[in-house]
């Protein structure tokens, strides 16, 4: 009986895992694309004409469509922007030695832990106009003269879901930041203190640069992750007040199931992913150029 070599057998005990991946990722992708080139409408029953690229150029003059890519590109910049920075803030806090270092750690990674519907929810009751607890706080303390509509002014809604996923998510962050403080070697923050290096200077010419492959990992799988944003927007504002923050997620969903488009929902969702793939490329390139610039400062 012929045994199958090292290389055959890693091959079979993978096949399980590529015919999974085949049939409920790869099938579902090359089927939206496909469906994206034709009129497909659930109105007109299932007959779908082919227009080619008709759906991609609609885009270019739907204006709801260029609102929901403005909101989710402002959405991803600011949130990972500052997830990142309090990130390196809570990880550098959660790294330092001292006692309950541990209390700490959970302490910060707790509102990771809340589900984010539930999170959503929290802040739509905290934010509310008659009886959340912002307005009570800033009209105690004489900041405010009158209750402020948080969810229902097209500005302070977008600042209240950048200001929720901040607080979801920086966490998170922190946690990828802080595996990799805890790789930099101790004998390399003595050597630079003892040949004159204060503490700034070690943190931006030694461990921020030992980081970049850490936080260019963190910003890789937040942007993806914001550009999917969808959960916290249905539990606060459901892209309200109007569209103002409708999210690209947001208006392919309510152009399948809403409006029962499936062609040019196809095409957006197509679009989000491929734009999302560019940035993802973008990033992996990013991360394998400083792996191997950090191993060739190591030789």
């Amino acid at each position: 009986m012929k045994t199958l070599s090292r290389k055959q057998f890693g091959y079979l005990c993978l096949t399980p895992t590529i015919l999974i991946f085949a049939i409920f990722g790869v099938y579902p992708v090359l089927r939206t694309i496909l469906i994206s080139m034709f009129r497909f409408r659930l109105q007109t029953g299932p007959t779908k004409t082919f227009i080619g690229l008709e759906n991609y150029i609609r885009m270019f003059s739907d204006t709801r469509f260029f609102g929901a890519l403005l909101f989710t590109l402002g959405f991803t910049i600011l949130t990972v922007g500052c997830e990142v920075v309090l990130g390196l803030l809570f990880a550098q806090m959660m790294n330092l030695p001292i006692k309950g270092q541990g209390v700490l750690r959970v302490v910060v990674l707790i509102p990771w832990a809340i589900p984010t519907m539930v999170s959503g929810f929290m802040w739509k009751f905290m934010v509310h106009d008659q009886y959340g607890v912002f307005n009570q706080i800033l009209m105690s303390t004489g900041l405010l003269d009158s209750f402020i509509p948080w969810l229902s002014q097209d500005g302070t809604a977008r600042f209240i879901l950048i200001l929720s996923d901040i607080w979801k998510t920086a966490p998170y962050v922190s946690l990828l930041i802080l595996a990799g403080l805890q790789t930099i070697p101790a004998s390399l923050m003595e050597a630079a203190e003892i040949d004159g290096a204060n503490a700034l200077k070690r943190y931006f010419l030694i461990t921020l640069p030992l980081l970049k492959p850490v936080l260019a990992t963190a910003i890789l799988f937040r942007i993806i992750s914001s550009f999917k944003v969808f959960t916290v927007i249905v539990a606060l504002t459901n892209g309200g007040p109007g569209y103002a923050t409708e999210s690209l997620t947001m208006y392919t969903m309510r152009t399948y199931f809403d409006a029962g488009n499936y062609g040019y929902g196809s095409a957006l969702a197509t679009f989000t992913l491929l734009l999302t793939c560019v940035i993802a490329l973008f990033f992996t390139d990013v991360i394998k150029n400083k792996i191997d610039a950090g191993r060739r400062g190591t030789r």
